[in-house]
């Protein structure tokens, strides 16, 4: 079974009706829970127009509008179903879908019609109510709640017993309760945004008035916890990513650019991928270079094609020619696509010569193979290229031949705009992880995080989330400033020069340094007042790798 069969076996127990149209208006996905709402067989309403099928439908307007539309009665003949419709919107906050999330209510409402004495059938109205996932609450003509269901103590955190007789707005952190608001009108009140007051959470709440013989006797409040409307866009979105290619799976929807910095990188990358060039991404550790690689990929001709990494650090300098010239040769793998070619400043020299060959003069050096590959090549690096060219650590033909055309991808702390968007887009992914549902971040938890430096860039960011995540508990709906750990700058200065300290702390210093530019050579130097070259004399001499 693959992840999306899983997904759809998941979304087929649910005892709500779910139902997806595209762009075109097709129905694309209607579990079975709808199906027997809608008395229709799911091969025969999958890619029909939902105009023409399903009665007093809504989801056209919505999919125009882009406004979701929460619990909305809707009349299907011979049912009345309670229906929300959420569009769904990609990061260009353009609206590619609508899903409907509805419940059959037909019963629910006659019974409230018909009853005559609520004492008399409170036993039955309990059963009914008891089986709804949503909270119900009934009020009296003074507006003191007498019956709750199952799901009201579960939404809010109060049992029957802490509520019974009390006012209705025992459950709300603020404003008027609609019980009472209901009793005064005498008519019905809907969808209603609320907060509760034991846990915080948002709700929708709707209440209708109750006549015997024309004579009012309470009030029946429905109450819709969003979060469930959340886990279900939470699950449409996941199954959305999991179709996506498994390789290249990241394009320039997918990246936050609110900075203006940001901006600029976008645009540059746009009209980079639309031309078959080589070209060298240069950026600090965890700046996203990868998934910018990712998405150029994804926007080049060759997006069809093979899309294959290949990491520097990771393979032993003897290993390096063979992972690209050898008989499982990572040029040949990914011909006719992308090749990105990770910490390129570390590729042995004469592997370097040999690159140079073959992107210069087109010659493929290789016992296995005997054609050249039609590969297009993305370099990345974090460090200055230029600068290990003068040391002799990098080859200048092979510099200038692949900085052609540069992007340079700015650190975290130079793009702070960014920062709240890229930590909902973490949070989003940690939540389908752990299987949580948090909402996002408060106000003084954003400002921490916007506060400090972010020498691991968004590597970092997404680790001190991550530890976020572990420290809430299972009903707090936001992360707090209390959840974020300390984030404790370390300190860039070292006083005094290092001629006059010893040669161990000379050494301490220098790994320290090390760490905390994730072995950025040229910025340690930079740091420290040395030239790149006394830098590496300094490293050889302490025997630091």
């Amino acid at each position: 079974m693959t992840d999306a069969d899983l997904m759809k076996s998941v979304l087929d127990q649910l005892q709500d009706g779910i139902m997806a149209i595209d762009e075109r208006e097709n129905i694309f996905y209607i579990n079975d829970a709808a199906c027997k709402i809608l008395e229709v067989e799911k091969d025969k309403i999958t890619n029909q127009n939902v105009v023409e099928n399903v009665p007093n439908t809504r989801l056209h307007i919505v999919l125009r509008t882009g406004e979701a539309e929460y619990d909305k009665l809707q009349n299907l003949g011979n049912k009345v179903i309670l229906t929300s419709r959420i569009p769904i919107k990609n990061e260009k906050n353009e609206t590619i879908a609508v899903a409907a999330v509805f419940r059959d209510i037909t019963t629910i409402q006659k019974l409230a019609e018909e009853i005559t004495n609520l004492r008399e059938l409170e036993a039955l109205l309990t059963s009914i109510i008891d089986s709804t996932s949503d909270a119900i609450s009934v009020a009296d003509q003074e507006g003191r709640v007498f019956m709750v269901n199952r799901a009201y103590t579960k939404i809010t955190g109060l049992t029957p017993r802490e509520v019974m007789g009390k006012p209705a707005t025992i459950d709300l952190a603020e404003g008027e309760s609609l019980h009472i608001r209901c009793a005064r009108e005498k008519k019905p009140i809907y969808n209603v945004r609320k907060r509760l007051a034991t846990n915080k959470k948002e709700v929708i709440a709707s209440v209708t008035p109750l006549f015997v013989k024309s004579e009012f006797k309470g009030s029946v409040a429905v109450i819709h916890d969003i979060s469930e409307i959340q886990r279900l866009i939470n699950e449409l979105e996941a199954t959305k990513r999991m179709l996506k290619k498994e390789k290249a799976t990241y394009d320039f929807s997918d990246l936050v650019a609110n900075s203006k910095a940001m901006k600029d990188v976008i645009a540059q990358a746009n009209k980079v991928s639309e031309v078959d060039v080589d070209l060298l991404l240069v950026g600090e550790f965890g700046v996203g270079k990868e998934v910018l690689a990712q998405a150029i990929h994804n926007a080049s001709k060759r997006k069809e094609n093979p899309y294959l990494k290949l990491n520097f650090a990771l393979i032993p300098k003897e290993r390096q020619e063979d992972y690209l010239f050898g008989k499982n040769s990572y040029l040949v793998e990914a011909n006719s696509g992308t090749l990105f070619l990770e910490n390129i400043d570390l590729m042995d020299i004469e592997v370097q010569q040999k690159l140079l060959s073959f992107l210069k003069d087109k010659i493929f050096e290789s016992d296995h193979h005997d054609f050249i590959p039609n590969v297009r090549l993305v370099f990345a690096t974090t460090e200055d290229l230029k600068i290990l060219v003068g040391l002799g650590k990098f080859s200048k033909e092979l510099f200038y031949k692949i900085s052609v055309v540069s992007i340079l991808i700015p650190p975290l702390r130079e793009r702070k705009d960014d920062i709240p968007e890229l930590a909902h887009q973490l949070l989003h992914s940690l939540n389908q992880r752990y299987g949580r549902i948090v909402y996002g971040f408060t106000e003084d938890a954003l400002e921490k995080l916007r506060n400090y430096s972010w020498p691991g860039n968004i590597r970092e960011l997404e680790n001190v989330i991550d530890r976020a995540m572990l420290a809430i508990d299972n009903s707090d709906p936001l992360v707090t400033s209390s959840h974020i750990p300390d984030l404790v700058e370390k300190s860039e200065e070292i006083k005094g020069t290092l001629k006059d300290m010893t040669e161990e702390f000379e050494k301490k210093i220098i790994i320290e340094l090390l760490e905390v530019c994730h072995g950025n050579k040229t910025e340690v130097a930079r740091k420290l007042g040395l030239t790149v070259r006394n830098l590496y004399y300094k490293l050889d001499r302490y025997g630091i790798k």
